[in-house]
């Protein structure tokens, strides 16, 4: 079994976390841990094996440390009577002397053999530690379905239609870890020494006390808008941080890798979490997506759209028919609703 935990003790980088960790290496591992869940029972041998070749520091008793100084004083003082004497017995003196000083050393190895004799006993009797596994609970929503929840360290999410949040049923000491699929809204609650991260599609968005939201779409974009705070954000095999303040996004192809930063519209982004369906010149694959995904019923198509089609509009906590009413009016096509099945006619 050792042979399977030696790349792990050979990893300067590793025995660096254990040792000395920090918020980069504390990203890398845990996401590391994520990427390799078989691994985890390695990690956490190889982190008993690197914290048990360190020597204890155990510090003597006070009685220890006056026994000692008396024994020394007292052979000083004698050292120092026998010194009085002539040549014969200032040789004699310096072969006491010496003998004394090993007396002295005899006596400190026994204090420190003792006192180790003692840590080894209490170590060896003292009940083991249970391995701790950290259990993780999945939240999910269905299409048509939205969802708000508290996390354990009191952060509030708001999941939209079609997604999931994974997070452990309580945070460990280093680092706030959940994994996003699809959509979702995050107040994070503050903790400047215990960092707040959102997984998403290999992306993941760092904060300490903010407001954001996280959209991971089916086409390997991810985007992240930043209403409140501040956030990094970093994918796993890329070098390059990006920092957020509030009113921008980033736009990130995790596919190709590349990254577009800009402002966002707050009302447009976030208006889900209240029942607001916003478009801004919306084409219509991004509208019926939005009205698949909000409503949970599938769209089919008739005929087709003008090439330009674009369609701006702004509904709260509207039913399905007032919208395509709405809609219809505009952009000059006709509808039905069987169901869960929804049917648009263009006109030609």
């Amino acid at each position: 079994y050792m042979s399977q935990i030696n790349d792990l003790l050979e990893d300067l980088e590793f025995i660096r976390w254990v040792k000395y960790p920090d918020e980069e290496l504390n990203v890398f591992w845990t996401n590391w841990m994520q990427a390799n869940p078989q691994r985890v029972d390695d990690v956490k041998l190889a982190r008993e094996i690197i914290f048990g070749l360190e020597f204890p520091s155990i510090s003597p008793s006070d009685q220890i440390k006056a026994d000692v100084l008396t024994t020394i004083l007292k052979e000083t003082n004698l050292s120092s009577s026998t010194k009085a004497r002539g040549d014969q017995s200032e040789f004699r003196g310096g072969s006491k002397l010496n003998w004394q000083l090993l007396r002295i050393a005899a006596v400190i190895s026994g204090v420190i053999l003792l006192t180790f004799t003692l840590f080894n006993w209490r170590e060896n009797n003292s009940a083991p530690e249970a391995d701790i596994e950290i259990s993780w609970v999945t939240k999910s929503t269905n299409a048509g379905e939205k969802l708000t929840f508290r996390l354990p360290d009191q952060t509030m999410v708001w999941l939209n239609s079609k997604s999931s949040l994974s997070f452990p049923e309580s945070f460990d000491s280093t680092v706030r870890l959940v994994i996003l699929k699809g959509e979702g809204f995050f107040e994070v609650s503050e903790n400047p020494h215990q960092p707040f991260q959102v997984l998403s599609d290999s992306l993941i968005t760092t904060a300490l006390g903010t407001s954001f939201n996280v959209t991971s779409s089916s086409d390997k974009e991810v985007k992240v808008s930043l209403v409140t705070g501040k956030v990094m954000i970093k994918y796993q095999s890329d070098t390059s941080n990006y920092f957020l303040s509030p009113g921008k996004e980033l736009n990130y192809n995790t596919h190709t890798g590349n990254a577009k930063l800009g402002t966002f519209n707050e009302e447009v982004v976030t208006g889900w979490r209240f029942g607001k369906l916003n478009f801004k010149k919306a084409s219509l694959d991004h509208v019926i997506r939005s009205l698949e995904d909000w409503y949970g019923v599938d769209f089919l198509i008739e005929g087709s759209a003008r090439s330009d089609w674009r369609f701006t509009g702004k509904f709260e906590n509207q039913t399905l028919e007032n919208i395509l009413k709405s809609m219809s009016n505009i952009e000059s096509f006709t509808y039905t609703i069987n169901d869960k099945k929804v049917t648009i006619i263009f006109n030609p």
